[in-house]
């Protein structure tokens, strides 16, 4: 059987009902076939996105280990976020960490209510001061001298600063924590979405799951009231093994300031294109809401969502086989004109309802009020401390390579910023 993708990829043919390949399709000038390993053609991917939607929004690439199927409209990775059974978060089975983003229920569900309580509105609520004097600082840093990189300077400070505190991890030696993080996150997407690895994250890994072992035992010991505190009793009362506590406070500590981290930086380069919503953020405050949901729309972290599918699925006309690897790509999917008009247009007024940026179903991100916090922070302060942001022109966005072959964004954001004079 022949399946021509919408008339794209003329010429090619697809054996036994598959479509064609990724790299067999006709790309438009300047974008190369959209790849299962970024090889940096695709580390801003939105330009990929927007054609996919219109004419492969099932998309499959060849890898050597399996092919790998691409959603990309919203209301297809919608509906496969809220059919875990068919599209199942269980990748790779046993589980080999205790990452929630690899489990079905009932484990899956187990495990998160052993931290959810720790990210109500109403708990994270209890930490804006603290985020708020952090930002400041950071902030304050960087305009002393003009600018800086809005990354390192900025983003991951603060969205450790805050991760830490709110597991009572202690945060003051950065860089070892964030090359702990990064490099956890590597071991996780070789592990788990075969991705390639760095060489020595096993190793790192390890390191700091004994670190954070030895963390629990102090925090119980001290009767901590703190999310690790939580995990630490729940551990020694027999709830959670050795190896489920220290792993899920690693998770927590990484998913609780990676995507945060991106998302951040992310406000600073809106600002940069979008100027104007300084001075309306500063005179209403309260529109720094209607800012965060639009940028986790515009310029969401998580990427891709990997599944694998149980049975065989029908998706926009193509016919996924049982046992396929499939991701979902909640950012492309929040492109979609079909669901937000102009959407490649970031607008603070437009009705952000049902966006994808914080997932969807039974794994929407857990710590969702946490990132919104900290960016309601951010947009605030920025909008109260600047009248300019303008991106260095002599230092270009330098974005993440997809190690864990999830998260997108910049890994370094120069900036140059102008304090306000009110």
């Amino acid at each position: 059987m022949t399946i021509d993708i919408h008339g794209v990829g003329a010429g090619t043919t697809a054996t036994a009902g598959l479509p064609p390949y990724s790299h067999e399709l006709d790309w438009p000038e300047g974008l190369e076939p959209f790849k299962v390993v970024d090889d940096g053609s695709q580390s801003d991917p939105y330009p990929h996105y927007r054609w996919m939607l219109a004419n492969a929004p099932v998309l499959r690439a060849h890898t050597a280990a399996s092919d790998v199927w691409f959603i990309s409209r919203y209301d297809d990775v919608r509906k496969a976020m809220r059919a875990p059974k068919v599209f199942s978060s269980q990748v790779v089975d046993p589980v080999p960490l205790t990452f929630l983003t690899l489990m079905d229920a009932p484990n899956h569900s187990r495990l998160r209510q052993v931290v959810a309580q720790a990210f109500t509105p109403k708990a994270i609520a209890l930490f804006e001061d603290r985020v708020r004097e952090n930002a400041a600082l950071y902030l304050e840093a960087m305009l002393a001298k003009g600018g800086g990189d809005a990354v390192e300077e900025y983003a991951i400070p603060l969205s450790m600063s805050t991760i830490s505190a709110l597991l009572d991890v202690p945060a003051e030696d950065f860089e070892k924590m964030k090359f702990w993080s990064d490099e956890t996150f590597s071991y996780f997407g070789r592990l788990a979405r075969n991705a390639p690895g760095t060489g020595t994250d096993e190793q790192s890994t390890f390191e700091f799951f004994a670190y954070l072992k030895d963390t629990l035992e102090r925090l119980h010991a001290e009767s901590s009231p703190s999310v690790g505190g939580h995990i630490a009793r729940m551990w020694k009362e027999g709830l959670l093994t050795e190896k489920e506590a220290k792993e899920l406070c690693a998770f927590v500590f990484v998913a609780g300031h990676d995507t945060t981290t991106i998302l951040l930086a992310n406000a600073f380069r809106v600002f940069s294109e979008q100027p104007e919503l300084l001075e309306r953020i500063r005179r209403t405050p309260e529109d720094a809401d209607l800012f965060v949901e639009e940028l986790a729309r515009f310029r969401g972290t998580v990427q891709r969502a990997s599944r694998i599918t149980t049975e065989e699925v029908e998706v926009a006309g193509v016919t996924i086989p049982r046992g396929a690897i499939v991701r979902l790509l909640p950012a492309a999917a929040n492109h979609d004109d079909a669901k937000f008009p102009n959407a490649a247009v970031f607008d603070i007024d437009r009705d952000t309802n049902g966006h994808l940026g914080f997932g969807h179903g039974v794994h929407s991100c857990l710590g969702s009020p946490l990132a919104r916090l900290e960016t309601r922070v951010t947009v605030q302060l920025l909008a109260q401390e600047l009248s300019g942001i303008s991106l260095d022109p002599a230092r270009p966005i330098e974005y993440v390579r997809g190690n864990n072959l999830t998260n997108a964004g910049p890994e370094h954001l120069h900036v140059e910023l102008e304090a306000h004079r009110g």
